[in-house]
């Protein structure tokens, strides 16, 4: 076979037929048909199909297994020989189904004999070279893995927001249930093994089998289909949700491809199910795992394990996780959400927030007001269209602070950078509130100059708005693009608005009251601003004389770092990149901005330097078009001082130039703690658990860790690969002894009560009970209780973050004084507390022991001879001389040893320096350790979670001294590097 026959196909309505009649050519381009043998004529329609994979027909392209009786052998086979030819055309190979026959056909440019398939010379499929670009070059990402490829197009990346973005995939399809009224209960659970199980009680993922075209997908699980295929879903057609967070149908299949496991249970009907992954691959089929009770309720579980490939850090950030499950439960008023985070804290405790809002977004709104002096009620409306399933909700109140606080969402999904429903709200606002100041009599035509921002400030306002088919800007919907939600969103505030304002004549004339003042303000910071321009102090032609500029004006390559004091920007300045760093030291400590109007903001001579170096501008004037340098880095010691220089100035980068924070342009760079040197080479180490892992690494280099028999003899030699999970098993082993010894436990006193287990499985306690003069470790909290009422104990209030000695001393201390006065109770106050640690405990237990180390070796001592003489202990280092070859023995008598017995390795031969502040670094080492791009570590500000951080900075910088004490009380033990 040389090549193909042109355009002729037999056996469409009975006779030859110019193929070229019934598929005209596209921009002149002509078809190559093989043709095939064996041919009946018949009447009939051609169509489409278009089922293949990598370009082949799956009906008859692989191996003919669904072969119809109308094809002969001949046609078969001149369908198997004509493939490969074909597909090395490069164009998409479709099938033509007349009855059961398949064509391919490919365009062309013009017809060329297509030469028979022949044996490849040898290397003609090696790689291609560097500056070749051909076929070869050319990669088909199929299923999941295009996923696993490039997580940033799916999730926004493998940093903190793409980690924390697959629980909000699995929240979001949850909250649909919610929405499509099936759910009421969304739990979120933080496993100690770092996964993540999310469940709701809503109508279960379908499990039945799929009817579909596509011979691939027909007769697969519907649940698995959901999980593996991209673009598959329920909320294309509006069926099974009118209104959804989901469009595309990737985000769940995005969880299961970025997992090192996903496990899916389903309860349906009289049946609970589950399905399991491995990296996106069935590894677990779908299977009947329970049979339920008559009238259950459905429900879903989705458990993962964020996948160390792909994330550089895998552990989920509680706070992170409570604002966004907060958020929806203002956002969904009558749902109830639950985070449980099992990760036992250092005060022995695991935590768990609950989250249910009857009010909905007013409460919200009442939420982030909190810190802030009041100056409105809380204005809600809400306007719902039915036929449209179209739904605005907003809720808005004014307060003191002198900046606006919006919020907003889109199906539930916060869209940061607004949309269509954000800009129809402030011209709503503006034409709504304008108008009845002028009415009124308020804003006096000609004299008053009131602004929409005017208009708003001090506003603190979230809209919320529910559309069938909602359109965002990419897959992580930043910002809502439907034009007709502007229209909806519009009436809805003109009409009640309005109305409000009439109906509170009080309240509305403060407001304008307010927005006069704001126009004065803004009128005298610009007459200021004027002032200063005509001094040049913010004249973009001039440059602040203390700024040590870069020569490069490359926005996106040039750097500004903003230290404190003079004798740190000398360094600084010494070991700089000249090129692309400038450098810019501010003299004492910024105004704080929280409570200050623009006039005085530009009044403080440090911020109008800091203004004049970037370049933007400020308020009205700024223009992120303008910015001199693409990464704003804040470069501060981390002491006291540090620290509130460093929070004063995000207060400014917050409150007066917001887009930049929004942009990613803020940085606050990480100077190292430790220096380590080892002969003549040193590195540079960020803090104490990089510490330990520099002496961990150094160490593994040259030794390794050995188990011995009850003769001395090596048993077990733990390659170095499994040496790194040991050691990270110990040492969370040992953070969670040291919380059982804050309890009063002994840890080998906590081991040694596993044989009382009633079970006799070597279980640890699960409860302590405590009380003046004693304490009792028991299985079962019934147990408990009978001890109690034996003993005459009486059960108080539970103190779970204080120390149980000295509470239950104070308890009894205060008990007998009762007592003594005649008022007290009979019974010894005592209190039992749950010891959250210990399941994570018996998992470690278990993880060592597949390990070859036994937790009953926690205490044992190295044992000597009668002369003396200390004999071989069960565990020990084998370390290697790294100059001649030969090895010693660092003996680790007990497991609790293994860990300190390595550093101690680690640390020979090594001088270990700690710096105080960046005063102390040289020029040469403040540009290795902070400065050098290729070295250093930078923290990015975000706006992720900007509702929190705006009401954080109301408690830290504001006026409510109450507030701020009451937050510093609350998160006081939480504090780990306290300068004193």
């Amino acid at each position: 076979m040389t090549g193909f026959p042109v355009l002729r196909l037999t056996g469409i309505g009975g006779s030859n037929t110019d193929l070229q009649s019934h598929f005209p050519a596209v921009d002149g381009a002509r078809r190559t048909v093989a043709t095939m043998e064996g041919m009946s004529h018949t009447n009939s329609v051609v169509r489409v199909c278009t089922r293949r994979s990598d370009g082949i027909c799956r009906k008859i392209g692989k191996s003919c297994a669904q072969r119809v009786p109308s094809c002969s052998d001949a046609a078969i086979s001149a369908c198997k020989t004509g493939l490969e030819p074909l597909r090395r055309l490069g164009a998409n190979s479709v099938s033509f189904g007349v009855l059961g026959y398949h064509l391919w056909f490919t365009e062309m440019a013009e017809i060329q004999p297509i030469p028979a398939v022949s044996a490849a010379p040898q290397g003609a499929n090696a790689a291609p070279t560097a500056d070749e670009y051909t076929s070869s070059t050319i990669q088909v990402l199929e299923g999941l893995e295009a996923i696993r490829k490039r997580p940033g197009m799916y999730v926004g990346g493998s940093g903190p927001e793409g980690l924390h973005h697959l629980v909000y995939e699995c929240v979001d399809n949850a909250i649909d249930e919610v929405m499509a009224g099936y759910a009421t209960n969304v739990h979120v659970t933080i496993g100690v093994d770092g996964s993540c199980m999310v469940e709701d009680d809503g109508r279960g993922m379908p499990v039945d089998p799929m009817r579909h075209e596509n011979p691939t997908i027909n007769g697969r699980p519907a649940i698995e289909v959901i999980l593996t295929e991209v673009h598959a879903g329920g909320k294309f057609d509006g069926n099974a949700y009118k209104v959804s967070g989901g469009l595309h149908g990737v985000g769940i299949k995005c969880v299961n491809a970025l997992s090192e496991w996903t496990e899916v249970e389903v309860d349906k009907g009289p049946k609970t199910y589950k399905i399991a992954f491995a990296r996106g691959e069935v590894s677990e089929p779908l299977h009947v795992i329970a049979e339920r009770q008559a009238g259950a309720r459905n429900g879903t579980r989705i458990s993962f394990k964020p996948d160390h490939e792909i994330f550089a850090d895998t552990d989920f950030q509680f706070e992170r996780l409570e604002h966004r499950l907060r958020e929806l439960s203002f956002l969904n008023p009558g749902v109830k959400i639950s985070l449980r985070d099992e990760r036992v804290d250092s005060s022995g405790n695991v935590r768990e927030e609950k989250f249910h809002a009857a009010d909905g977004l007013a409460g919200y709104v009442r939420h982030m007001n909190a810190a802030k002096n009041t100056q409105s009620p809380i204005i809600a409306v809400t306007r719902e269209d039915e036929e449209s399933g179209t739904r605005a909700d907003i809720a808005m109140q004014y307060t003191d602070a002198m900046n606006e606080t919006l919020l907003a969402f889109g199906n539930n999904i916060p869209n940061r950078d607004g949309g269509t429903h954000v800009t129809a709200f402030k011209q709503a606002v503006t034409v709504a509130i304008n108008g009845y100041g002028k009415r009124t009599g308020i804003f006096k035509d000609g004299k008053d100059a009131i602004t929409g921002e005017d208009l708003r400030e001090g506003l603190t306002a979230i809209i919320s708005v529910k559309l069938k088919n909602p359109t965002f800007n990419n897959q992580t919907k930043e910002k809502l693009l439907n034009p007709e939600i502007a229209t909806f969103v519009s009436g809805a505030l003109n009409e009640l608005l309005g109305a409000w304002l009439e109906e509170h004549p009080a309240e509305a004339k403060n407001i304008c009251n307010r927005a006069k003042l704001a126009a004065e303000a803004r009128e005298a910071a610009r007459k200021a601003r004027e002032l200063i321009k005509r001094k040049g102090a913010l004249d973009s032609g001039g440059m602040p004389h203390k700024l040590a500029d870069c020569s490069s004006s490359d926005v996106e390559k040039t750097e500004l770092f903003i230290v404190e004091g003079d004798s740190a920007g000398g360094s600084a300045k010494g070991g700089r990149d000249h090129v692309c760093q400038a450098i810019l030291p501010l003299r004492g400590k910024l105004l704080n901005v929280e409570r200050a109007r623009l006039d005085k903001v530009l009044g403080f001579e440090e911020i109008r330097t800091l203004i004049q170096a970037l370049q933007c501008g400020i308020g009205e004037d700024f223009d992120h078009a303008k910015l001199r340098y693409g990464r704003v880095i804040i470069m501060t010691d981390a002491d006291v001082d540090g620290s509130h220089i460093r929070t004063l100035l995000l207060t400014f980068f917050f409150r007066q130039m917001p887009e930049l924070v929004r942009r990613g342009r803020i940085y606050i760079a990480q100077p190292p703690l430790y220096q380590v040197a080892r002969g003549k080479q040193s590195e540079y180490v960020l803090n104490d658990r990089e510490m330990g892992d520099t002496l961990v690494d150094l160490a593994l280099k040259h030794c390794t860790l050995a188990v011995r028999s009850e003769d001395g003899e090596i048993a077990h030699e733990i390659p170095t690969e499994k040496v790194r999970t040991v050691i990270r098993i110990l040492n969370r082993l040992e953070e969670l002894v040291t919380i059982s010894q804050r309890r009063g436990i002994p840890f080998p006193s906590l081991l040694a009560a596993r044989k009382d287990d009633p079970t006799g499985n070597d279980h640890l306690p699960g409860w302590q009970l405590a009380w003046a003069g004693g304490d009792g470790l028991f299985f079962a909290e019934a147990d408990a209780v009978k001890f109690m009422q034996a003993n005459g104990l009486e059960l108080g209030e539970a103190k779970t973050t204080a120390n149980a000695a000295q509470t239950n001393a104070a308890a009894a201390l205060a008990h007998q004084a009762a007592i003594a006065a005649g008022t007290g109770p009979a019974a010894r106050p005592a209190q039992l507390r749950v010891l959250h640690e210990n399941k994570e405990l018996e998992k470690l237990f278990q993880q060592l022991t597949a390990n070859a180390i036994s937790i009953s070796d926690w205490a044992l001592e190295q044992t000597e001879t009668v002369t003396g003489d200390k004999l071989p202990t069960k565990y020990a280092w084998r370390v290697r001389n790294e100059k001649d070859g030969s090895f010693e023995w660092a003996e680790a008598p007990s497991v609790h040893s293994i860990l300190r017995v390595l550093y101690e390795v680690g640390r020979r031969g090594i001088e270990v320096k700690r710096f105080k502040g960046l005063g102390e670094m040289e020029a040469l080492q403040l540009w290795e350790t902070t400065m050098d791009p290729s070295k250093r570590t930078l923290l990015r500000v975000t706006w992720d979670a900007a509702g929190e951080a705006d009401q954080l900075f109301s408690i830290l910088m504001g006026e409510n001294v109450e507030q701020r004490r009451a937050y510093i009380e609350k998160h006081a033990l939480e504090v780990k590097n306290l300068d004193v």
